[in-house]
């Protein structure tokens, strides 16, 4: 049976998240800064009445900071029981992917943290990182995510 999941770009990087997992995209708005928490905790917005915090997933994966501009887009989502977003360079496409071509997390090295990587989609040379959003954020940065909305 085919998922279907919706694909961003990180740099030149594709990466992946079910589209299930995702509430509402929405482009780049200014938010709110937070003072006094970690770098990839952006602030919060407002969304119809919802408040809630905004990270950049650039960050967390420890990637150099990059200027928002129009691609820049918001994917709301709920993770752990909390909503929030996360900021990426540019969305994708949706696709449909068949089990055959979901592919084990293959061995790194043991200083790449691999934990969000659920898997890893090949449609022809097309290789798709695919992230596990329920391990993205550990317990400490959802406790910051928690201070800020």
């Amino acid at each position: 049976m085919e998922e279907q999941y919706i694909t961003f770009y990180l740099d030149d990087e594709e990466y992946g998240i079910e589209i299930n997992k995702i509430r509402e995209i929405i482009g780049y708005r200014r938010f709110t800064r937070v003072p006094g928490v970690k770098d990839i905790v952006k602030g919060m917005v407002n969304l119809r009445g919802v408040i809630f915090p905004i990270f950049d997933l650039r960050l967390k994966f420890n990637l150099p900071p990059k200027e928002y501009n129009k691609f820049s887009v918001i994917f709301v989502l709920e993770i752990a029981g909390r909503v929030m977003g996360i900021i990426v360079d540019t969305t994708s496409d949706v696709i449909s992917l068949s089990p055959a071509e979901i592919l084990p997390t293959p061995r790194l090295s043991p200083s790449i943290r691999t934990e969000y990587i659920k898997a890893v989609a090949q449609q022809g040379d097309r290789l798709i990182i695919l992230l596990d959003l329920e391990r993205i954020l550990d317990e400490k940065e959802l406790e910051e995510l928690d201070a800020t909305a």
